[in-house]
């Protein structure tokens, strides 16, 4: 593509050393080996992409955007804010402002990967084709693919939306995160749909304060991105950024447009009934727990505003049992007792599920969790006293530790903890074999932090690690017993 082309009804500052250039690849990484690309300076949190121009250069780079001019001899383009033009670039480089497909984005601190799979899963069944891009990976059709980013950087987007055009995709669902929001990796995407989950407390290594953080969230509901929106207002904040909201609003909740009336939990699922424009609906559904009838209203609110009936949504709901990566996955084992895996990493998801398994006929709790390290501290403290409140005997361990002590990490969770139905075991898996070591007949053993995620990230390196491997191997090589389930 031609730069000019490219560049025609762009916004910039300046530009230094024009020449007209064929473009054959976008790139924000220095290492990589293109062909006659652009290479965006992105200056990030650590270090400052205008200080390996010159590296770029070398791997193929032809173009450079920058927010100051650097002494090398390639053409420069001059922008007030790099992230925000790459964003803009991509789309119109992979052409994808062209696309015909329905875009939704969900965000949310908790609730994103289970809605967006709800999404996906009852338009396939209805016979739509659907493209998905989330924690647990991307998704053309049947066709899955690994994900790196809950949303990947503008580019790595781009390509992907691209590529699912190609592939006939009528439909593109987001998990949309507050990162990506304020790193403008979603600027040059105009949804039909955004739909709120909740907002706690997360990230604020990053925001700072939850007022930045809501904020955030909210800017998302702006008719600069998308048509309309869907908020859960059962959830903090929830009332407060609809009544703000500049485009129309759709709400789920106890008192709502989609207004929940009666919820029954029971060990085969989770009954529910709702009301909808004058009309009471009766939902049944394999997933457990209140948070997941706010996940299924939130998803059934973004269909009907995408035009799909509603008496066709519930009965793809109620004749489907979804299984969510990493979400509440109950696993089968040779034993007395259960196993869930979940992704909660949170005070609030870990509030959810550890309340969801409660409402189950079992003995005892028994739950394994740590924190990350390099994010947000003040949630960690919240995360031990919330696991302590909901279980009979906690196990606290090692997450994903990264640059930090994981020793360290756990001190900060159980400093102020004063009970004595608390160990730690910092190897993670040595923590999970201990758990189900001490579990008896009918009590569950629940295991979060990472859900589906295949690695454990430590000193900067992904190490392969899978808590469902750990389970597997525990019954495969150790223990030998009646299944219960």
């Amino acid at each position: 593509m031609k730069l000019y082309d490219i560049i025609a009804n762009l916004k910039f500052i300046g530009i230094k050393n024009y020449q007209e250039l064929d473009i054959d690849s976008l790139t924000c990484d220095s290492k990589e080996n293109v062909s006659a690309g652009i290479y965006f300076c992105i200056k990030g949190l650590n270090s400052d992409g205008h200080t390996y121009a010159g590296e770029a250069i070398k791997n193929g780079n032809i173009c450079l955007v920058v927010e100051h001019f650097v002494d090398l001899p390639v053409t420069q383009i001059l922008v007030e804010n790099v992230r925000s033009t790459m964003s803009y670039i991509s789309s119109i480089f992979f052409e994808t402002y062209k696309s015909k497909m329905k875009f939704v984005g969900i965000t949310g601190t908790n609730g994103k990967t289970t809605t967006t799979f709800l999404i996906r899963e009852i338009l396939t069944i209805l016979g739509k084709k659907v493209g998905l891009i989330g924690t647990e990976g991307v998704y053309i059709n049947h066709l899955m693919l690994p994900a790196t980013l809950t949303t990947p950087d503008p580019i790595s987007l781009h390509k992907l939306i691209k590529d699912m055009d190609n592939n006939g995709c009528e439909y593109c669902v987001m998990e949309v995160s507050a990162h990506a929001i304020a790193l403008n990796k979603i600027d040059n995407i105009y949804y039909d749909v955004v739909g709120l989950s909740n907002i706690t407390k997360d990230h604020l290594d990053f925001f700072i304060t939850m007022e930045n953080y809501m904020k955030c969230k909210a800017s998302l509901f702006d008719y600069k991105h998308a048509k309309v929106g869907v908020i859960n207002t059962d959830a903090k904040y929830g009332k407060e950024i609809a009544k703000k909201s500049n485009i129309d609003i759709l709400t789920t909740g106890k008192d709502s447009d989609i207004k929940l009336l009666e919820i029954k939990h029971n060990i085969k699922g989770t009954t529910f009934r709702f009301s909808y424009l004058g009309k009471n609906y009766k939902v049944h559904t394999n997933l457990m727990g209140d948070y997941n009838v706010d996940n299924i209203l939130m998803a059934i609110g973004c269909l009907v505003e995408l035009g799909v009936d509603i008496k066709d949504i519930i009965e793809v709901v109620n004749t489907h049992a979804f299984v969510v990566p990493g979400r509440f996955n109950v696993l089968s084992v040779d034993a007395k007792f259960n196993v869930i895996i979940d992704y909660a990493h949170t005070p609030d998801g870990i509030k959810n599920v550890l309340s969801a398994i409660k409402c189950l006929p079992i003995s005892h709790i028994i739950t394994v969790f740590g924190c990350g390290g390099n994010r947000d501290k003040t949630k960690r403290k919240e995360m031990g006293a919330t696991a302590i409140s909901l279980s009979d005997f906690v196990i606290v361990t090692s997450d994903n530790p990264r640059n930090e002590n994981p020793d360290m990490i756990i001190d900060d969770i159980v400093r102020d903890i004063k009970v004595d139905n608390i160990v730690r075991i910092t190897d993670r898996k040595s923590a999970i074999e201990y758990a189900l070591s001490i579990a008896k007949e009918n009590d569950v053993v629940a295991i979060l932090g990472k859900g589906a995620e295949n690695y454990q990230e430590i000193n900067g390196v992904k190490i392969p690690f899978s808590d469902y491997d750990v389970v597997d191997n525990y019954f495969k090589y150790t223990v030998k017993g009646e299944a219960k389930l």
